[in-house]
């Protein structure tokens, strides 16, 4: 027992700041700074080295997007108009929401961040506004997610793959799902039978990057990668309980992030 508290105390010194990191904006006797809802408003980013005050608020702020970018893996989700440290301050005049969000879109460049206006909310006459912030990556890079599609026989796997991957609209007859399929049984049966793949690749400003060629339908993925800052890769995999080996090689062999479990809406009695 004895040996587990000294284990303890050893990993808890381990991870303890460390109070000489030139970093810490903050003396030892100091406060952190609170950041209310409205403190962009009043910050002056030209003149921050006469106040050394706002200029600690800044760089708490910026200290606060890098590390919800680091916990995004890259990207992250910030609602202006909110104060980080009391959700309950919400909501900002349309004008000083307008002078937020030109100050934020600055610090978030400092960053090495893309900011993407996502929607604009109001409530009572006050104005909230939320942001995809993600970090700008090298074009040899980007950011994966693994998404293992499952679901039983004729769930709508395969098509609702081919919408979302080739920008598409099903006929209604299988038009879409056939643009997944690679093999001649899986045409004729309308099932999969194999391990497919697609992607979707997102830009930095978070829009959709695939752009099937106009003659063959195909979609260029060396291009979709070197263009996209997020790839979601989908692992589409068979529903008929005759592939069960096939499919459970799939979500193994793969190592997926996420499932998205698809089930029918209804089912036809015959």
């Amino acid at each position: 027992m004895g040996d587990r508290k000294i284990n303890a105390a050893a990993a808890a010194l381990c991870f303890a700041p460390d109070s000489s990191d030139d970093d810490n904006i903050f003396d030892d006797d100091e406060q952190p700074v609170f950041l209310s809802k409205d403190f962009l408003v009043s910050v002056s980013l030209d003149s921050l080295d006469e106040k050394p005050e706002k200029l600690k608020q800044v760089q708490r702020y910026e200290s606060y997007l890098q590390s919800m970018l680091a916990i995004g893996e890259g990207e992250t989700i910030i609602e202006l108009g909110v104060s980080i440290d009391d959700a309950l301050q919400r909501g900002l005049s349309q004008k000083d929401l307008e002078i937020s969000e030109a100050k934020h879109d600055r610090i978030v460049k400092n960053v090495g961040a893309v900011a993407t206006h996502l929607v604009t909310k109001q409530s009572g006459g006050l104005f909230t506004s939320t942001y995809l912030v993600r970090n700008e990556i090298e074009a040899e890079d980007f950011i994966e997610v693994r998404v293992a599609v499952v679901g039983n026989v004729d769930a709508g796997k395969s098509t609702l793959l081919g919408v979302l991957t080739h920008s598409t609209l099903d006929d209604g007859r299988g038009l879409a799902r056939q643009k997944l399929f690679r093999h001649k049984h899986e045409f004729e049966s309308g099932r999969t039978s194999s391990v497919g793949n697609d992607i979707l690749g997102f830009g930095v400003d978070g829009k959709v990057i695939n752009r099937p060629d106009n003659h063959s339908g195909h979609l260029d993925w060396v291009k979709i990668c070197h263009d996209s800052a997020k790839v979601i890769t989908f692992i589409d995999l068979a529903g008929h309980e005759k592939y069960l080996k096939t499919t459970i090689f799939g979500m193994t062999g793969h190592v997926p992030d996420y499932t998205m479990l698809m089930v029918r809406s209804h089912f036809i009695h015959t």
